[in-house]
Parts: structure tokens; C-alpha cells; sequence
């Protein structure tokens, strides 16, 4: 604050209008959220959403809202700082005429949806004026960004500040030891919560070896760390529009539930950021106004593969007559999903299969959360149901019902598109 009032003696005059910081507290849904208000996790939220100092006057509501098809980061961001999801079906897709995948957390991808976005709408973006970016996918036109992954891919220049936020955050020797003797206390807890986690036999469980515990320290200490000190300069420098997500809960209730201890102890070190920031905009040149959102939430699950013992690339490939791993074969839990692939191609799926067809030919089979995407790289244009049945005859079956599939969109000839579930159920749309 010192600091930032010395280089406010030289600067122009800063605007007395109110200025605004978006903090997004990444996958927590409005269910978890109400649930550690009510338990005292969160004891900013719970002061800000009921009453304000001795005025009794609640300063903020909670709101919840739906997010559209795909409930994940890449759309929903895009679509609060760019204004657009068009063209985002999900976490991950195939683009048939760039032959290309497409997954929202890869910086050129990132890129490419923020240009297109921008393009589409004609518009810079939520931070267009005088905004900062900090720890987003995207920019959203801001001119200050640190920690953004839409510029991660660009050459190294003056223009690319997507790691200045770590250099200016770590040159302050006191940053670095108390964000370094957090980190390895971060690992410890995470080695010691997923050992109870194992030998309580928690269902369902992912893995959480490897290097999941430094991945997972990354996101709960140095991420937040240095962005929440981007946040406070931000304000102390009294920009008009900043924007900020902070990953933590988002990277743990992954893998440890979004409901389970572990990801609730991050919600209470993110309310202790809250009330950081909250007290930094007394010292700030200009008031603020704070807004915490989320861009999605979750639902606790087994995946496919957990539930099933073989992934749902595995089915399409049983369902196309392909060829299907060794590993899925001999996968346990799998009797009851390759009874239903038997079943719907009547025949066996014989381990001693070794001819496989070319690999343009194969299908490509993206999971993005609760939704499934298949594609055939070898056909220029979305096929349609009427295509699919010609050239895979048991496929769209085998699909319909097998149990862990809810319902397949598929295009179709005859309508826009049609709903097909199990027992022949077709709904047309």
C-alpha cells in the first residue's frame, strides 16, 4: 500500500467511480457453496451475503445459474469474458476441417477460441477498459494479463506477459519462503488424504499418484498466491475491471469429491483470500465492488471406465466391429458392459484379434465431463443417423443401451436431430 500510494503521487488523478474485481472460485456449484456458508466455512461469504457492519443491509445475494451444454471452464469463461460459446460443444472436440483436436486448457486452442470468440462478436472482450486478466483461459481484452492461457503460445515478447505474474510475485524473498513452505506442506496433506482415502476404500476414487501431489500444491498455494498478489496491485493501482480465477477447489474436488473434507479445507483458505481482497479495497485509490462467481459445478462419480472396465472409446470400437485392447478384456468389472457389447453385435469379442484397420478409418472418442463425443475423421461432414446405421450397423444400438449411457444426439436426415435411448426409444427434434 505504501508503495502503491508513492507511484500514485506521480500518477494522474485515479476515476471515484466505482471500480469492479470478478473472483471466480472455479467448479464450486451453488449447493457447495450454501452448504459452507452453513457450516461456517466461509465466514466472509456468510458476512457478506447477511449483513454489513452495524447497517444490517446484506451488500451481496447468491444467485445460482445454469450453464448451458458443456458445464465446464473453456465455455463458460469464454462466454462471461468474450460474451460467446458459439462453436464450444465441450471440454474437448474434433474439428473435422482442421483435422484437429481442440481441448480448452491447451494454449493454442485457447488462442484460436478467444479469436474466434472476438470475431464472432465483434468485440474486445469484459476487460477491455483499462482491465486486468489474472490466471484465466482467456484475456478478455484486457491490456494487464499475468497468468493467462490464451497468450501462453505467442513467441516471448513484451506483448506476452503470461509469466510476469510469477517473476514480480517471486522476486520478493518473504513471497517466496512463506509460498515455498506451503507448497511442501500442501504435498504432505495431499499424501496424507489420499492414504485415508485408499484405506477407507472411498468410492469413487481416482487416481492421485504420480505427480498429482506437486500438480495439486500448485494449484492450492502458488496459483492462488500469486494470483490474489496480482489482484491486490490491481487494486491498489485502481484499475477499473479485473478478473481473476483461482483453480484450487477445482483441481482437489477432482480428485478428492466435491463434498469431501479435503475440498472443503480449500474452501475455507479461498474465503481467507475473499477477505484479503475485501480488505485491500479499503486502501485502494478507488471504491470496489466486489463479484464472486463460479463458471460450473460438480457432481460426484465413477468414471466410465471405474463403473464399467472399459472406456467408452472401447464400446464405440466393440460397436463399430473394431478390434478392442487386451486391457479392457481383462478389466473385472467389465462382465457386465461386454455382455451388453456381445449382446448387441451377436458375437464374442475375441481377445485374439490382431487385425486392425487403418487408423484413419478408427473413430475418435473425446470425454468432457458427463458427456461422451464421437467423430469419424474419415467423412468431411457430420454424419448422419441414417449414415451411421449404413456403415456401422450396430453401433447406435449398442450405444442406446448399454447403462451407462443416458442418451445419444445424433443428426439425422429426416429431422434436425434425434434423441435415441434404450429399448429403440427415438424422439425426434
Amino acid at each position: 500500500h505504501r508503495l502503491a500510494a508513492r507511484r500514485r503521487r506521480t500518477d494522474p488523478p485515479c476515476a471515484t467511480t466505482p471500480g469492479l474485481v470478478f473472483l471466480q472460485l472455479d467448479g464450486v456449484g451453488h449447493d457447495v457453496l450454501t452448504a459452507a456458508v452453513d457450516k461456517g466455512l466461509m465466514p466472509t461469504l456468510a458476512r457478506l451475503l447477511a449483513a454489513d457492519g452495524g447497517t444490517q443491509a446484506p451488500t451481496h445475494r447468491l444467485t445460482p445459474w445454469h450453464t448451458d451444454w458443456s458445464s465446464q471452464t473453456g465455455a463458460s469463461q469464454l462466454g462471461i469474458l468474450h460474451g460467446s460459446t458459439y462453436d464450444v460443444p465441450a471440454f474437448r472436440w474434433y474439428e473435422k476441417d482442421r483435422g484437429e483436436v481442440m481441448v480448452c486448457n491447451r494454449p493454442t486452442s485457447a488462442a484460436e477460441l478467444q479469436r474466434r470468440a472476438v470475431a464472432h462478436t465483434g468485440d474486445g472482450g469484459l476487460l477491455t477498459e483499462d482491465g486486468a486478466s489474472r490466471g484465466n483461459l482467456f484475456s478478455g481484452g484486457a491490456g494487464e494479463q499475468a497468468l493467462v492461457l490464451s497468450i501462453a503460445a505467442r513467441r516471448r515478447s513484451r506483448e506476452n506477459r503470461s509469466r510476469a505474474g510469477y517473476f514480480a510475485y517471486f522476486s520478493d524473498p518473504a513471497n517466496a519462503v512463506r509460498t515455498a513452505l506451503s507448497f511442501i506442506a500442501e504435498v504432505a496433506r495431499e499424501l496424507g488424504e489420499s492414504t485415508r482415502a485408499r484405506f477407507r476404500h472411498r468410492r469413487p476414487r481416482v487416481s492421485r499418484g504420480g505427480l498429482y501431489p506437486l500438480v495439486r500444491a500448485f494449484a492450492t498455494v502458488v496459483e492462488r498466491d500469486v494470483v490474489v498478489a496480482a489482484v491486490m496491485g490491481d487494486m491498489l493501482a485502481g484499475r477499473t475491471a479485473v478478473y481473476a480465477d483461482l483453480v484450487a477447489y477445482d483441481e482437489v474436488a477432482h480428485h478428492s469429491g466435491p463434498h469431501s473434507r479435503d475440498a472443503e479445507k480449500v474452501l475455507a483458505r479461498l474465503d481467507r483470500s475473499i477477505a484479503l481482497l475485501a480488505r485491500v479495497a479499503d486502501h485502494a485509490p478507488r471504491p470496489y465492488r466486489l463479484v464472486v462467481l463460479s463458471d460450473h459445478g460438480q457432481s460426484p462419480g465413477e468414471t466410465f471406465h471405474a463403473r464399467y472396465g472399459l472406456t467408452l472409446a472401447d464400446l464405440v470400437r466393440a460397436g463399430c466391429g473394431l478390434h478392442v485392447p487386451r486391457r479392457a478384456e481383462r478389466t473385472h468389472s467389465g462382465t457386465e458392459a461386454r455382455a451388453a457389447v456381445r449382446a448387441a453385435l451377436r458375437r464374442p469379442v475375441e481377445e485374439g484379434e490382431q487385425h486392425r484397420p487403418a487408423r484413419r478409418r478408427e473413430p475418435i472418442v473425446l470425454a468432457s465431463g458427463n458427456l461422451g463425443l464421437v467423430s469419424f475423421p474419415e467423412v468431411r461432414h457430420r454424419m448422419t443417423k441414417e449414415e451411421i446405421d449404413a456403415r456401422h450397423p450396430a453401433l447406435l444400438t449398442t450405444l442406446a443401451n448399454h447403462p451407462g449411457i443416458g442418451f445419444l444426439l445424433v443428426a439425422s436426415a429426416a429431422h434436425d436431430g434425434v434423441l435415441l435411448g434404450p429399448g429403440g426409444t427415438e424422439i425426434p427434434l
